[in-house]
Parts: structure tokens; sequence; C-alpha cells
């Protein structure tokens, strides 16, 4: 199942745009949204308002003297992406970056915004895998925009702290809402790691213990998933180190230093990333000596055996000979004798193998 899950997402979507000018809005993911959800959280030091509107209701809003959030779950739709970009003015080249599943996490700057794309990931319980999400941030004056490619987030307690009076989110400016949306994701990463650890843990159990060609598979199927989140992160360690370098006026000096926890986070995080990344190499090596072990035992096992029949194939090899002037072939109880003494040869040996420690 997996590996089924896995080869749908190497499908891509590139083509879509091949010969088209830059800026042009054409969505290049698989999560297809019929109607995005637009959800916008107003909020002062006093007061917390969240509503809904429709495309057109959030077109034609009035500027408030209030601090907003602003969130469109599914890009799907380039309508939206596009009407509502272009309602506070933003760069066509950027509105498609935010369509761009493909995008590279970046930031870019500009006099009146600050633009930032990058992946959200999550772990797949059912299939032992990662998922990724499209996010994409833009932070005004008094204004975040962000744009998800599917419903549902990991935002959930920064809603509740928005609706909770004298929260900090709420005395402070956007500069810092942008920041905790950005911590809450790289937070994230880390329950990603801890689950992935655990699966490791797993394998490498299974390895131990009776080791199977599917733990090949789940070694190779982890490989991508650790190559994949250290594509999207060693870029935002970049990303990071560029916001806090900034002398945009939209990130205060004082946010700065949050910033640069959230950096250390994403620095924790890939150093956890290669860790993770030379055990699943070595549990490769693990599975080829406990597959090794494994022949190993038994190959010794046949040769016990070969060897405890070799001396009995003997004598009854001899005692099968058709001679007339054969000794012992007389005796009245040789049949009983010969019995005897193959069970006495198979004792012995067996002593002995065990003295040696074969078994």
């Amino acid at each position: 199942m997996a590996a089924e899950h896995k080869k749908k997402h190497k499908k891509q979507y590139h083509s879509g745009k091949k010969g088209l000018p830059p800026g042009t809005h054409i969505y290049t993911g698989k999560n297809k949204i019929e109607i995005p959800v637009i959800d916008i959280i107003s909020y002062d030091e006093t007061s917390c308002e969240t509503s809904h509107p429709n495309l057109s209701q959030t077109i034609e809003r009035k500027p408030t003297a209030k601090k907003e959030w602003i969130n469109i779950n599914g890009i799907s739709d380039e309508s939206y992406v596009r009407l509502i970009c272009d309602k506070y003015g933003i760069h066509t080249l950027f509105q498609e970056d935010i369509l761009n599943v493909f995008q590279r996490p970046k930031v870019e700057e500009d006099s009146k915004y600050l633009f930032m794309t990058f992946k959200s990931l999550n772990w797949n319980e059912e299939n032992r895998c990662l998922d990724e999400e499209q996010l994409s941030f833009i932070l005004l004056d008094k204004t975040v925009l962000s744009f998800q490619e599917i419903p549902g987030d990991q935002f959930d307690q920064i809603r509740t702290r928005l609706n909770t009076d004298g929260s900090i989110i709420r005395t402070k400016e956007v500069d810092y809402l942008f920041y905790r949306l950005l911590d809450v994701t790289v937070d994230n990463y880390f329950e990603i790691l801890e689950k992935l650890g655990d699966y490791l843990e797993e394998i490498e159990d299974g390895i131990m213990h009776h080791p199977t060609a599917q733990d090949l598979e789940k070694i190779q199927e982890n490989k991508k998933d650790i190559m994949q989140l250290r594509k999207h992160i060693y870029p935002l360690r970049d990303v990071l180190n560029r916001i806090i370098s900034t002398e945009n006026d939209l990130i205060d000096e004082k946010t700065k230093k949050y910033f640069k926890d959230v950096l250390d986070h994403t620095i924790q995080v890939l150093e956890t990333v290669e860790t993770y990344r030379e055990i699943n190499l070595s549990l490769k090596d693990v599975y080829l000596n406990s597959l090794s072990h494994e022949m190993n035992r038994v190959m010794k096992v046949l040769t016990i055996i070969s060897t405890v029949f070799i001396p009995l194939t003997f004598i009854v090899g001899v005692y099968g000979m058709n001679f007339d002037n054969m000794p012992e072939l007389r005796w009245q109880y040789g049949y009983f004798y010969i019995w005897g003494f193959m069970i006495v040869v198979t004792l012995l040996l067996i002593v002995w193998f065990r003295n040696k420690r074969w078994f």
C-alpha cells in the first residue's frame, strides 16, 4: 500500500506550464478543492472576531484599524488567488509561486510586503510516509495572508490564543503572528521526526528478529521520506537567515530574536534528519548481515543433518551390498545390532556438535 502511495506522488504536473509566459496562473498540484474556504480573524488587544466571507465579500471588504489574518484554504481555483492578491497589490510572479506546488522554499521582499512559500509536512500513519502541502505567507503592514493547498492545518492553537483575552499575539504586531505560524510549522517537523524515529526502530527490531524482503522495501521508502524532508528543510534555513538579516520595516528588530529561535529549531531538525539518514543507511547493512546470519544458521542445520547421515549412509551401504560371504549377515540379531550401532553413532555426533556449540 505504501509503495502504491509513493508511485502516485511521483506524477509530475510541470508540463501544464510549458511555453506559458511568467506570471501565468496555473495550479500545478493534484489537490482539487471545489470551493476554497476563506477565514478572516480580525483582532486587537481587546477583541477578536472570526468570519467566513465568500470571495466577493472578501474583495469588497474595507480596511479596518484591526490586525487581520486572512487564511485561504484551497488554491486549486486560480481566481481566488489572483483576485485576493490583486486586492493587496501582490505581484503576479508571486501569485504564480503560490500556485506552483513544486516551488522551492523561498522568501522575497517588496516595499509593501514580504512573501514566503515553503512546505508543510505531515506523517501519514496509514501509509507510513510523508504528505506535503504548499504553504504561502504574505506579510503586510496590518495583515497576514496565508494560502493553504488543502483544508485542515496545525494552527488551531494559534486560533485559540487569538481568541484568548490578554494573549501575547493580540498585543503584538502581525509580524509576531507571522513568526508564530512559521514556528508551529517547524515544530510539527519534530513530531514527524519522532514518528519516523519510532518507525525506524520498529524496522530495526523486525530485521534483527526476522528479516524479510518487505523490510528492505521499507528502508528504501524511508530513504525517500528522509530525502524529501532534507530537500524542503535545507532551503528553509536560508530563508530564516534572510528574514533575520532583512532591513524591512515589516519585521521589527525585537521580533527577529524569535525568528532566530525558529532557525535554531530548523538546524536541530536538519541535524536529526542527517542522523536518521545515517541510521537508515546502516539498517540496510543490518538487513544484509541478518540475512547472511540467517542463511548461515540454515546452512549449519543442513550441515549437521548431512554430517549425521554420512556414517549412517555408509553403514547401510556396506550391509546393502549383495555378496554371499559377508560377516554378520547370518547373525540372528544382526538387524538390531546395526540399528543400535547407528543410534549410538547418531547420539555421539549430536553430543559432539553440542560440545562444539554448533546448536
